[in-house]
C-alpha cells in the first residue's frame, strides 16, 4: 500500500485505523509508504502522531493551502517538491502521479486520504472523477464513508456491516449506463439497481441476511462502491 494525503476532509485516525492495520498484514515495524500534497502534510501529520505506522517519501505542492508552513521545516529538503499556482491540474493529482511511480510491484494499492466535502466542490468533483483514468486510487478515504474502486469483472466481498450501514453503488464518469451490477445480501437487489445514473444509493444490508456479509461483482465497466469506515473488504476475480 501506498498512501496519498491530502487537505480537505479526512475521518479521525481513530476511525480509519482499522482499515490501515488489517493491510499491514500486522508484519512487526512495518510502514506504510506515504506521499502529502500540500496541505496533506497536515493530515499526514495528524494520522501518524495518532497510528505511527506511517513514512512519508514525499512532499509537494504550490502550498496555497497549507495553514503553517513551518511544518515542512521538520522534513529532508530533498523530499520536497515545489510547484507554480498557475496550473491546471491539483496537488492531488501530482501526488497519485508520485504515488504511482513509487509502485514496487503492481497489486500494490493506492489509498487516498481526505479531499472529501469542503469549500470547493470543483476539487471534490475532479478527485471523483479520478476513478475515470489512469490515476485512480484504489480506495478513497474521505470524510464518513470510504470509497473502493471495483474494476470490472472482479468481486467484492463486504463484512462487518451493520443492518443500518449505508452501502452506495456508483458509476464513474465515463458512463452513465455502461455494464451492470450482481449483489447478493442487499435489501434491494441487483435486479432493481437503475440502469442509468447512479445504480443504487443509500441500499442496506437485507433484513433476511443474519451475518451482515455482502456481495458485489461487475461486468463489463469499472463501477465505485462507497461504504461505512468499518466495512472488510475484500477482493477475488
Amino acid at each position: 500500500m501506498i498512501c496519498v494525503f491530502t487537505g480537505g476532509e479526512s475521518p479521525e485516525a481513530a476511525t480509519a485505523k482499522s482499515f490501515f492495520m488489517q493491510n499491514l498484514n500486522c508484519e512487526k515495524d512495518r510502514k506504510i509508504r506515504s506521499v502529502a500534497a500540500d496541505s496533506g502534510i497536515e493530515t499526514f501529520c495528524k494520522y501518524q502522531s495518532e497510528l505511527g505506522i506511517f513514512k512519508i517519501e514525499s512532499i509537494l505542492g504550490d502550498w496555497d493551502s497549507i495553514k503553517d508552513k513551518s511544518r515542512l521545516d521538520d522534513f529532508p529538503p530533498s523530499i520536497i517538491e515545489t510547484h507554480i499556482v498557475d496550473k491546471d491540474y491539483t496537488d492531488t493529482e501530482l501526488a497519485l502521479e508520485k504515488a504511482y511511480g513509487m509502485k514496487i510491484d503492481s497489486d500494490e494499492k493506492i489509498v487516498l486520504v481526505g479531499a472529501g466535502g469542503g469549500s470547493r466542490i470543483d476539487h471534490l468533483i475532479a478527485v471523483y472523477d479520478l476513478f475515470s483514468t489512469e490515476l485512480k486510487p484504489d480506495v478513497w478515504v474521505a470524510g464518513g464513508q470510504f470509497l473502493y474502486f471495483l474494476a470490472e469483472n472482479s468481486k467484492m466481498q463486504i463484512s462487518n456491516l451493520k443492518h443500518s450501514d449505508t452501502v452506495s453503488v456508483l458509476r464513474t464518469s465515463k458512463s452513465r449506463t455502461e455494464g451492470r451490477i450482481e449483489s447478493c445480501g442487499l435489501e434491494w437487489e441487483s435486479n432493481l439497481f437503475r440502469k442509468t445514473g447512479v445504480p443504487s444509493i443509500s441500499n442496506r444490508v437485507a433484513d433476511s441476511s443474519k451475518n451482515g456479509n455482502v456481495e458485489l461483482k461487475a461486468f463489463d465497466a469499472d463501477f465505485v462502491i462507497a461504504l461505512p469506515p468499518s466495512a472488510n473488504v475484500s477482493f477475488s476475480l
